[in-house]
């Protein structure tokens, strides 16, 4: 088997994903490069006005930069705890300079085909180049990082051909003033769907929300003056990844409890905005974070209606109700996306009979992969990273994922055996179809990829020699150890941010790369978060709240 020191390895995809895995390759010694159809490196975070899945330049995250950054680079200091989009693409070229991730990136490029030579032991990829020349160029091993979500979902709603408004999908949604004056309906209650209505506001006439269920409403920023996700920290992750493994219907009522808990002390909500009836189970449907679309609906700058029953007239919907709008000019379907890796041929794992040229036994909530990583039959040089969605922030996952593919493929002996991959697959189904089987008032809810979070961190830290679990077990001598020397900075690690950096902070005998900087970074974070509340405190005793 070929050594890491002088394997090749192709990354197809040179977002966020793309560049966490080439970079934590390079580290581990591979010699890694990454492809990207686009002029500049950052997939979703550098804003195209192209009809392709990209954020607008008024997106917000809704994950704070404190536990959404990666394990060994901080947002610079001054970043808002909620980026802007073209913060998040900023630093996502910072990242590719500081690493110095430059010189391994092929952009403008597109990957036309990719076929295994199984002789040679090789990935064979078709490359073309903006200018139209083309070339096969040839790797050891290859890593998919085109994301999880890249096909547009567009539900089929009847008289579509009757309506002579525009009906488009939000991934065509560029630039709000194209609406200006004009009458527009937002299909959708997801991230999408309510940044989308937002952003509407100040161009178009009117805005309708149109949606079929409720939603997981949460607000940005809370009342004690911190972000929404500062509360989640290594203890209430440790009781709520214990609960989802042991007792997954107390889990959901852990989260429901407190999602109720910030609702109640943020929102007045009124019923006719059905945001509450029915509200989605957290086991099917992600939260809707925003800051805006509470005020949007009081205000009555966004109008929350019934969800698309039918169109019956050339601009005239007809909703759930019965109701129906006039003069609509638009429909904007925030309906989501879903993966799609036909591309690849027998080689894709959502196809469950890879070896029958007519199946149509497909599974894109579940991949035939190895913790939603490593193909099955080409465990030592076949992977994808992004597919592993956790109850955690995607960027430090990511990071997680790619260095624990590193080591997998850096120190063979670490790598699973068949019957291993299998026996993780079987019961990674039977924890779905679970999950799966429990109460959900709006429906099923939307597929996704979504892995044990208890299971799936356990697993990739203990692979990349983390420690942390180790550092802070109340069952370990090692940890009581740590307490009695560092009792500060114990107490911050459990009660405290849970900052990605934690996961590069101790040795780890051998295994990932430790950064020196981490506690430092650590304590910064947590500093800040402790001053942002003693000054929400002062705000409100000063205004007498």
């Amino acid at each position: 088997m070929t050594s890491s020191k002088h394997s090749t390895v192709a990354i197809i995809g040179a977002g966020a994903h793309g560049l966490v895995a080439l970079k934590d390759l390079l580290e581990e010694g591979f010699e890694a490069t990454a492809f990207d159809r686009n002029s500049s490196p950052g997939g979703i975070w550098s804003t195209s006005y192209e009809s392709a899945v990209s954020s607008l330049p008024t997106t917000v995250v809704n994950v704070s930069r404190e536990r959404a950054c990666f394990t060994d680079f901080p947002f610079p200091a001054g970043t808002a705890s909620y980026p802007s989009s073209q913060e998040v693409g900023q630093y996502l070229l910072s990242y590719c300079t500081h690493f110095e991730l430059w010189p391994h990136l092929r952009l403008q490029t597109t990957i036309s085909g990719v076929r295994r030579n199984d002789g040679a032991q090789k990935w064979l990829l078709n490359v073309t180049t903006k200018d139209g020349s083309t070339e096969v160029m040839t790797f050891d091993k290859l890593v998919v990082a085109s994301g999880p979500q890249n096909v547009a979902i567009m539900p089929v709603i009847p008289g579509n051909d009757i309506f002579n408004g525009e009906i488009i999908h939000s991934i065509a949604f560029k630039d709000p003033a194209r609406y200006a004056g004009k009458t527009v309906v937002v299909l959708g209650i997801g991230n999408s769907a309510v940044d989308t209505a937002t952003t509407l506001i100040g161009h178009a006439k009117k805005i309708y929300l149109a949606h079929r269920h409720g939603a997981i409403l949460l607000p940005r920023h809370l009342n004690n003056g911190t972000s929404l996700d500062h509360g989640a920290s290594y203890r209430t992750f440790a009781i709520r990844d214990f609960l989802e493994t042991t007792f997954p219907s107390l889990a959901l009522k852990f989260l429901a409890s407190w999602v109720a808990t910030i609702q109640k002390k943020h929102y007045d909500l009124r019923p006719e905005w059905r945001i509450n009836t029915p509200t989605p189970s957290l086991s099917k449907q992600n939260p809707t974070v925003s800051d805006y679309i509470y005020g949007a609906l009081q205000s009555g700058d966004v109008t929350s209606v019934h969800g698309i029953k039918r169109y019956i007239g050339p601009q005239s919907p007809e909703l759930e109700d019965g109701t129906v709008l006039e003069d609509v000019d638009a429909v904007i379907y925030c309906t989501g996306y879903r993966l799609d890796l036909s591309w690849l041929g027998k080689l894709d794992p959502t196809n469950l009979e890879p070896n029958n040229p007519h199946s149509t036994n497909y599974d894109y909530t579940a991949p035939r992969l190895y913790q939603n990583i490593l193909s099955h039959e080409h465990p030592d040089n076949l992977a994808f990273v992004g597919l592993a969605l956790v109850f955690f922030a995607a960027f430090p996952v990511a990071d997680l994922t790619s260095m624990a593919l590193a080591q997998l493929w850096s120190k063979p002996s670490l790598l699973p055996s068949h019957a291993d991959m299998q026996k993780q697959y079987t019961t990674h189904r039977a924890w779905r179809a679970g999950i799966n089987s429990l109460p959900n008032p709006a429906g099923k809810g939307p597929a996704t990829l979504q892995l044990e979070t208890g299971q799936f961190m356990a697993w990739g830290q203990e692979l990349i020699g983390t420690r942390v679990d180790e550092m802070l077990s109340y069952g370990s001598w090692e940890a009581w150890l740590f307490w009695w020397r560092e009792k500060g900075l114990s107490r911050m690690l459990y009660d405290g941010v849970y900052s990605p950096h934690v996961w590069r902070l101790f040795d780890s005998a051998g295994r990932r790369k430790r950064w020196v900087g981490a506690r430092e970074a650590i304590e910064r974070v947590n500093e800040e978060v402790r001053k942002r509340r003693v000054d929400a405190a002062s705000a409100r005793a000063e205004g007498g709240v």
